[in-house]
């Protein structure tokens, strides 16, 4: 397996969610790639083999068997983007620290705005605190946030992050690849 801890995927959900749908037509809107929705941070592989990945998500940041997310043609990795073990350390226990961290529905309300064509920065800033950790979070600002801690090249945009952002980066670097299944 190619991935390793620390590593990002982004996702394209299967099933038909409206909400996966209106990311992606969100990025399209912006002319971005527009076939990811989630990202999700690689963590372990357990003794029986299943690679596990923490993500956020409405019900908060949380544990899930990534097989799913490996088994689909359309997940693309950061494998490539350099990390150092300490920087893969840190986004993992970071990962773990914000388990049940609440979901950051502001975050998704101004991105669909921003979407639509509509600045809500004037109703709120969306920035990360100074000192702490963040109380809530959504799938790609938790992966932005461990990155900034980690020291590790992420989209400049904190808790307005897209999954699509993340697809850019990957691409314009040269990072972005499928994982190995």
């Amino acid at each position: 397996m190619d991935v390793k801890p620390g590593d990002l995927l982004a996702t394209h959900s299967q099933g038909g969610g409206w909400g996966g749908r209106l990311i992606r037509l969100g990025a399209a809107l912006r002319d971005q790639p527009n076939l990811s929705n989630h990202i999700a941070i690689v963590h372990h592989v357990d003794a029986s083999g299943t690679l596990w990945v923490l993500e956020g998500r409405p019900g908060g940041v949380g544990w899930r068997d990534a097989t799913p997310y490996m088994e689909s043609k359309m997940t693309v990795c950061n494998a490539d983007q350099p990390k150092s073990d300490r920087q893969r350390k840190i986004v993992c226990d970071g990962a773990v620290a914000l388990i049940g961290t609440a979901y950051d529905w502001q975050a998704i309300a101004a991105d669909a705005g921003g979407a639509l064509g509509q600045d809500l920065d004037k109703v709120w800033e969306l920035r990360w605190p100074k000192t702490g950790v963040p109380g809530h979070v959504v799938c790609s600002s938790l992966a932005d946030f461990l990155y900034m801690k980690a020291k590790l090249e992420n989209p400049p945009k904190e808790r307005e992050v897209s999954p699509a952002d993340w697809v850019s980066l990957w691409i314009d670097k040269g990072w972005a690849s499928r994982p190995a299944r």
